[in-house]
C-alpha cells in the first residue's frame, strides 16, 4: 500500500464534477479528514481513535509494522470499510462513504504500491480505463483521450506515447501512469 499524496493539478475538461457542497479548498485548508476513527474486525482492533489531517499541498507517508492499521485506514478513507466509529470529512464537510464509487466521485483517488492496471493496453486506455471518453456516436474517442493522457502526463514531466503498450514502459512510469490515472477523476486528495 503506497502512502497517501496530495497532488496538485488543474481539472481537466469532461471530468467528473465532485457532489453538491463538495469544493476543493484553498492551500493550507484541510482538504481530508479522520476524526477519532475506529475500526474492529473479529477478534481485532484495526483502529483504535486514530486521527489524520490532509492539507492542499502536503504529502503524507503512513508508517508502521504488518497489522498497524495503515491499509485499514486508506480503506475507510476511500469507501472499502466503514469506520466503526468516528467519522470523515472532506473540504469540511462530513461524509460518509458506502463503497469506493463514491468516494472516487467525491475526490479521493488511491494509488496502491502495487501497479494496478493493464499492461497490454495503452497508456491512453490505462487512464480513463472505465471512463473512456465518448464521441457524439456514442464510439470512444481515442483522439480526446489521447490528448488528454499527453495533456496529462506532459504535467508531470513524462513523456510518452498514449498508445504505446504499458507493459512496455519501465516501473516508475508505468507508476506515474497510476498518478496520472487517480487525478484524471479531479481528484482533491491522492
Amino acid at each position: 500500500m503506497a502512502p497517501p499524496e496530495a497532488v496538485p493539478h488543474a481539472p481537466a475538461q469532461g471530468r467528473t464534477a465532485r457532489p453538491e457542497g463538495v469544493t476543493a479548498p484553498p492551500a493550507g485548508d484541510a482538504v481530508l479528514e479522520a476524526r477519532s476513527v475506529s475500526k474492529r474486525f473479529p477478534g481485532v482492533v484495526a483502529l483504535d481513535d486514530v486521527s489524520f489531517t490532509l492539507r492542499a499541498g502536503e504529502t503524507h507517508a503512513l508508517v508502521g509494522e504488518n497489522g498497524a492499521g495503515k491499509s485499514t485506514l486508506i480503506k475507510i478513507l476511500t469507501g472499502v470499510h466503514q469506520p466503526d466509529g468516528g467519522g470523515l470529512r472532506l473540504g469540511g464537510r462530513p461524509v460518509s462513504f458506502a463503497r469506493p464509487a463514491e468516494a472516487q466521485r467525491a475526490g479521493i483517488s488511491t494509488i496502491h504500491q502495487e501497479v494496478n492496471l493493464v499492461p497490454l493496453m495503452s497508456v491512453a486506455r490505462n487512464v480513463f480505463l472505465g471512463r473512456e471518453p465518448r464521441n457524439r456516436l456514442g464510439l470512444i474517442d481515442f483522439a480526446r483521450m489521447h490528448r488528454e493522457t499527453t495533456e496529462l502526463l506532459d504535467g508531470f514531466g513524462i513523456h510518452v506515447d498514449p498508445r504505446k503498450p504499458l507493459h512496455m514502459l519501465g516501473i516508475g512510469t508505468r507508476q506515474m501512469v497510476a498518478l496520472a490515472r487517480a487525478v484524471s477523476v479531479d481528484a482533491q486528495a491522492v
